[in-house]
């Protein structure tokens, strides 16, 4: 048995593919920025342009490689590469969880079978998940073992490794505390709007559009290959990322040649 919602609305419906277009990408540009507000020197402003040119790069290159340029670009604004790796860590783990709790109630109740691509993200969950919670009380036997019983310069490097790692584990902690919550709400909500958007882009060609169809569209962001909805709705946004970049980079050189000028200005006063 499969759920399908039918829509009819035809030309109609484009106002709320953009409604829902631009709710999804709220939503989902909050959940970068709750991750980021550890970064106290980036403004509000910086976090848009960066979320606004890493989807457009997301949305252009397929299989998600486009998370690579967001850890560079990350890299660059904070000037440390561990802030990169661990927002798209985060930001991957909560946009899968929520995804998750969407889909997976209508494919074992209502789906035709279990997709291979829904199963493969709900293994890595919880890989991820289990690591997460595990590494704590591992580190801190390793660490204690490694003190107590080991004089080797392997034994040396193994703790050095450690803890770095557990750098990492702490600042990861720093990223998510008080917000998960809400981070996990900014995802959900990004979903539903998404689901929307397309389902109101169905209508306008007189096209059903449900959850059957929507697991389909999440296998074609992995796999690169677009259906006609999911080639459309991704057309259009890359002419709007494209476009907001732009708008963005103009606005962020402008204000950087007025600070030059207004820093040049106060000098030659000095």
């Amino acid at each position: 048995m499969s759920i399908a919602f039918s829509i009819r609305l035809n030309i109609l419906s484009l106002p709320l593919v953009v409604i829902f277009f631009f709710l999804a990408h709220l939503f989902k540009f909050t959940r970068v920025w709750l991750v980021l507000m550890e970064e106290k020197k980036l403004s509000l402003f910086e976090v848009f342009f960066l979320y606004a040119r890493t989807t457009l790069v997301n949305l252009i290159i397929p299989f998600k490689l486009g998370e690579i340029y967001r850890i560079a670009v990350v890299k660059k604004v904070t000037g440390a590469i561990k802030t990169g790796v661990l927002l798209v860590l985060v930001d991957r783990f909560f946009d899968t969880m929520a995804l998750l709790i969407l889909t997976l109630p209508f494919m074992i109740f209502f789906g035709n079978g279990a997709d291979p691509v829904i199963l493969a993200l709900s293994g890595g969950l919880l890989a991820v998940l289990a690591f997460y919670l595990f590494y704590a009380p591992s580190y801190r036997y390793l660490n204690k073992y490694l003190i107590m019983t080991k004089r080797s310069g392997r034994a040396l490097f193994t703790l050095e490794a450690l803890d770095r790692a557990n750098e990492w584990y702490i600042f990861l902690q720093k990223l998510i505390r008080g917000r998960s919550p809400l981070i996990l709400l900014s995802s959900l909500l990004g979903w539903i709007m998404e689901f929307a958007a397309l389902k109101a882009l169905a209508g306008v060609f007189d096209s059903s559009f449900g959850i059957n169809a929507f697991i389909t569209y999440i296998n074609s962001i992995l796999s690169g290959e677009k259906s006609r909805i999911g080639f459309i709705y991704n057309a259009m946004g890359i002419a709007v990322f494209a476009v907001l970049t732009v708008v963005l980079l103009i606005l962020t050189e402008t204000k950087r040649e007025r600070e030059d000028a207004g820093h040049e200005k106060i000098t030659g006063h000095i």
